[in-house]
């Protein structure tokens, strides 16, 4: 792994590339932590991700949860804290495990001041996530569960860059913010046309060509 397998800082010049590197040490995500969210301790860092993948998520005072993105190799966690801060209702989970390169906050606002060049870079990814977001919570009110949990499949075999996905349904009731019995109706129309195959918390996509179809119409 080299820390050009993150999208965001293969866009950047050479010379940000080799600045970001001296302050970026490697580090292993496990599915199920949690990131840059108030109250844990890695949340003075920034994670530009390489393999990992880690869902976005909102939470109200009942502890209910609903996923409004996922960010893989394309992009990074932390960023917006450095500039607004963490929302105190966000909680990033990953749902992926990989690998991923962390820097702390501090440094990397440090950076931002002495290069100021990158923040175009940042800005525009940052601009690109708030629209996923956007799209994302707008979805949750106006499509159906089988579209959703079709799109969230496809979003999740793309950013992970794999057609099998270790993901329970308890997880993706919790992406969705919905029961689970949602999504064991909604998993089985799709086990039954033929587009996944799932089997003890593994789902492996058979059909992406008929999964993006039926995620067509997602919002």
């Amino acid at each position: 792994m080299t820390i050009l397998n993150n999208g965001l800082i293969l866009k950047l010049a050479q010379e940000d590339q080799n600045q970001v590197q001296n302050i970026c040490t490697p580090v292993s995500l496990f599915a199920g932590q949690i990131l840059c969210s108030p109250g844990h301790t890695e949340s003075t860092k920034v994670y530009f991700l390489a393999d990992a993948c880690v869902a976005l998520l909102v939470q109200n005072q009942k502890q209910n949860t609903l996923a409004v993105g996922l960010v893989g190799s394309e992009g990074a966690i932390g960023l917006g804290a450095i500039l607004t801060g963490t929302p105190e209702n966000m909680r990033f989970e990953v749902q992926t495990t990989g690998m991923a390169w962390a820097a702390e906050q501090a440094d990397v606002a440090l950076l931002l001041h002495q290069r100021p060049g990158m923040l175009w870079v940042i800005s525009q990814y940052l601009w690109q996530l708030t629209e996923h977001v956007a799209t994302m919570a707008a979805s949750a009110q106006f499509n159906d569960i089988n579209t959703r949990l079709a799109h969230w499949l496809v979003l999740s075999a793309t950013r992970a860059q794999s057609h099998r996905l270790q993901l329970t349904q308890e997880h993706l009731a919790e992406m969705l913010g919905v029961r689970r019995v949602s999504i064991t109706l909604s998993a089985c129309d799709l086990k039954d046309r033929g587009l996944i195959r799932y089997q003890r918390g593994i789902l492996e996509i058979l059909d992406m060509a008929q999964l993006r179809q039926m995620a067509h119409h997602y919002l």
